[in-house]
This record gives structure tokens, sequence and C-alpha cells, in this order.
């Protein structure tokens, strides 16, 4: 709890505080935010309706459960990103963005991300929110980690704290905010799923990396692209 009280410090030195409500939501979420209510099992529920892309994470458990049960065994970017785009296709909610948005076009920058231990820097770097908005998500990204040791309501409670903050800050324009969301309920779901099975996990950074890297373009394709690097480290414990 002192890490998270330290976190929690820390965030509103790096944000600009008003009472405006966020209404950046993408017409291509609206029809997926239902099955948001499905969220997670067991005493906390990891959902955080405030944040209008709160679907990116429930997708990524419920795709990431679906692969559990499949005993794959699949060690290359390659195998793993077809997996996940097999998977996705057949996702309700997914389906219908899915096709448009296949891994097999961005298996080179996948690979990249992966192997890159700097992955959030370069993808920051690269990225097309302003730079206020990479300034304070970076910083985030880089005290997450005081948290991570701690339970997951620490966890929850830091990132929910992060995302107000996100959802009332002026100066981030509406695409900065959809970017950032959906990086943060996708680190939000992932660290429940992962806390229920290893009290000692550490957050995956690369997987937030690869989370802004497609998110760019589409929330399905971040989401993709994040579980698609958190198998492969996760068959290669190495990388």
């Amino acid at each position: 709890m002192k890490n998270l009280k330290i976190l929690l410090a820390i965030l509103p030195l790096f944000t600009i505080a008003c009472s405006n409500d966020y209404t950046g939501e993408t017409s291509e979420t609206a029809h997926l935010t239902e099955s948001a209510k499905k969220s997670g099992i067991g005493p906390v529920n990891p959902a955080n309706p405030a944040n209008p892309f709160d679907i990116a994470g429930s997708m990524h458990n419920e795709i990431l459960e679906i692969i559990d049960e499949t005993d794959y065994n699949s060690q290359s970017i390659e195998e793993i990103a077809s997996l996940v785009d097999s998977v996705s296709a057949a996702h309700p909610e997914v389906m219908p963005l899915s096709s448009h948005y296949n891994l097999s076009g961005r298996l080179p920058e996948i690979t990249l991300l992966a192997n890159n231990e700097n992955a959030i820097t370069d993808v920051l770097t690269a990225c097309t929110m302003g730079a206020s908005a990479k300034a304070n998500f970076i910083i985030f990204v880089n005290n997450l980690p005081l948290v991570a040791a701690g339970s997951y309501e620490d966890i929850q409670s830091a990132i929910v704290s992060y995302e107000a903050s996100v959802l009332a800050n002026t100066g981030f324009s509406a695409e900065d905010k959809r970017i950032i969301l959906t990086a943060t309920s996708v680190a939000r779901y992932a660290a429940y799923e992962k806390k229920r099975k290893d009290k000692d996990w550490e957050t995956n950074v690369t997987s937030i990396a690869a989370t802004v890297c497609g998110a760019e373009q589409n929330l399905v394709l971040g989401l993709k692209m994040a579980i698609t690097v958190e198998l492969f480290q996760g068959n290669n414990p190495t990388q």
C-alpha cells in the first residue's frame, strides 16, 4: 500500500484536472460495450465502467482464456499471431472488425517489440500522440511496477486513478485519450488474469507498448498485438 500511495501521489503532478466528461468514444467500439459487463470472475472485478474503452481489456482476457483451453504449444511469433487471428475471428464481439486487422501484416513490428527492452520508449517516440500525453503516459508506465508486487486491488486502484486523470485532462486530444485508455484497460485486465495465477507476477511493459502500437490504428489490433507479445514472451522467458 505504501507504493500505491506513492504512485497515486505522483500522478496528479503530471496531469491537468478538469470537470468535463470525456466524450471521445469512437463509433467502431460503441457496439462492443455491452460485453464489457462480462468482466472477470472472483471477488475483485477488473472492470472500470468510467473508461469508454474498457471493452479492450475484457476482450483481451476472453480471447486469452479461449487460447489457454486449446493447449497450444506455439513458440514463434508467426504461429502465435496466426492462432490469435483465428481465435479472434471467431469471437462474437471481435468478429466484425477482426478480419480487417489481421496480424500477418504486422509480424516484423511485433517481433521487434517482443525483443526490445526499450519498446515503450520507442513506440511512444514514433506514436502520433501529443507530446504532453506521451510524457504523462511514460511516467505512469514507469511507475506502475511500484504497485505490481502488491495485491491486484493495489494495481487496479492505481490504474483506475490514472484513467480518471486522463479522462479529466483538457490538454489531451480525443485520440490521445483513446490510445491511452485502450492500453490501460488491457493492462488492468491482464494484471487481473495474471495475478490470479501468479502472485509474484510483474508488469509486462512490452505488452503495454504493443497495445499502444496497435491501438493507434484500431482497438482490436491493439489487444491482439498485446496478446501475441504476452504469449510469445511467456513461451520464451529469456526474451
